[in-house]
């Protein structure tokens, strides 16, 4: 039977990504990069590493890569428009705090040096750090000097069974700090758990990336509310007065219309993007079953009191340029019909105007035709008298002048007749046209 070319790709797709166990103590730090400018010198430098350190390079077509090296391992993850190399290093024993190297990227074990060449722009770099059980004394303070950090989120999950902090900003290193105390967490549950922590932490800065937009383009879109508001407004004075003039206001649109679009190109997918990372954060904040820390602000207070506004920002932008776009069709709905309504009345005037002429011609022509049967009509009687002349009217007892008199009226009659056929055969429809 033959096989549909994508069944096993897709089918290992659900599980290329599996979590790693952490056992013991450890870290977990990762280097995201934004990909809208590809990946290929990336990938190759990260072929490199590879070979260095005898390994196979990535295999073309793949999207997720594993592999275990000397004491840790390295995980190269593409997705949409990110792509990102992790490291992890589990296995070591701390019954409280953290590692005596937490967070010390100076004097790391892992290749941080070589991870910090990579021919990209860093958009975002992790360190998460597993401890042992938590410190005595431990307050915000302490957390905030051991995180470098003065915007700080803390929470109980897993029934209490551990903490965590996060620090909302960068360190000098240029990493954003996570710490974990572990009490009795499992090592395979720990290793979910880690994977939702760094992903929250990575999809919380790429739905910021809508904000980035919105402060981009706010002025922009601002201008041509301010522009359409006038427009409608003097569109409505114009469209009161019977010859308004809209054809500058309609120029004037188009242009707006252009711009909206031109924002919407460079907007729409950076704004669904964010709704639906925010979507994948809010889910994997629910699926860390977050409880109180007493003393520590938690990372709902935290977000609800930073992130949200900017999220509702985009959709605020978003709804900003859907009412601007109907309110620009709607103006040109009506401009349109406004312009419509003046080529009517400037037909209606020229039809008018062609009528008026079409009277005055026809009585032009009727006066013609009256002059001209006087003139034919003079004509003929002074074609009558000459060819009366030569015949013996006074014999007959006529009088030549006598003659023409008469002839007057059977001459105009003539004429009349003759003019009125024409003209009946001029009006006369054509009946064999058709044919």
């Amino acid at each position: 039977m033959e096989e549909h070319a994508l069944r096993r790709s897709l089918s290992d797709e659900l599980h290329a990504r599996a979590f790693h166990d952490f056992e013991g103590a450890g870290r977990f730090i990762r280097y995201v990069f934004l990909t809208e400018a590809g990946t290929d010198d990336i990938l190759a430098y990260i072929d490199e590493f590879l070979v260095a350190n005898d390994q196979q390079p990535i295999p073309e077509g793949s999207k997720f890569l594993r592999l275990d090296l000397n004491g840790f391992a390295i995980r190269v993850e593409q997705h949409t428009e990110f792509l990102s190399v992790s490291f992890i290093e589990k296995g070591r024993k701390q019954a409280t705090g953290l590692l005596g190297d937490a967070f010390d990227a100076a004097n790391s074990r892992l290749p941080l040096a070589w991870a910090r060449g990579i021919p990209a722009p860093v958009f975002h770099a992790i360190w998460l750090e597993i401890g042992g059980k938590p410190p005595r004394g431990i307050n915000p303070e302490k957390i905030g000097a051991m995180m470098q950090s003065r915007a700080i989120a803390s929470n109980l999950f897993s029934d209490g069974a551990a903490q965590l902090h996060f620090a909302f900003d960068i360190d000098d290193a240029g990493f954003s700090r996570i710490a974990i105390f572990n009490e009795q967490i499992s090592s395979n549950r720990m290793g979910r758990v880690v994977q939702r922590i760094v992903e929250l932490e990575t999809y919380r800065m790429l739905a910021l990336l809508g904000f980035a937009a919105v402060r981009e383009h706010g002025a922009t879109l601002g201008r041509i509310e301010r522009t359409v508001g006038s427009l409608t407004t003097d569109l409505a004075a114009q469209i009161r007065q019977s010859h308004g003039q809209v054809q500058q206001l309609l120029s004037v649109l188009s242009a707006q219309a252009a711009d909206l679009e031109e924002i919407y190109a460079k907007t729409s997918y950076r704004l669904a993007a964010t709704k639906a990372y925010e979507a994948i954060l809010m889910d994997r904040i629910a699926s860390l079953q977050l409880s109180r820390l007493a003393g520590f602000q938690g990372v709902h207070g935290f977000l609800g009191r930073r992130m949200t506004p900017a999220l509702d920002s985009c959709r605020a932008f978003a709804e900003r340029l859907s009412r601007l776009s109907e309110r620009i069709t709607r103006a040109g709905d009506l401009l349109q019909t406004q312009t419509e309504m003046i080529i009517q009345r400037q037909n209606r005037d020229l039809l008018q105007s062609m009528n008026a002429r079409a009277r005055q011609q026809l009585r032009l022509q009727q006066t013609v035709e009256r002059l001209s049967i006087a003139a034919v009509t003079y004509y003929g009687v002074g074609l009558v008298g000459y060819l009366a002349k030569p015949l013996p009217l006074a014999a007959w007892g006529w009088d030549i002048n006598l003659v023409k008199a008469g002839a007057v009226p059977v001459i105009a009659f003539l004429v009349w007749l003759a003019i009125r056929g024409v003209r009946a055969h001029i009006n006369e429809p054509e009946s064999g046209s058709d044919a």
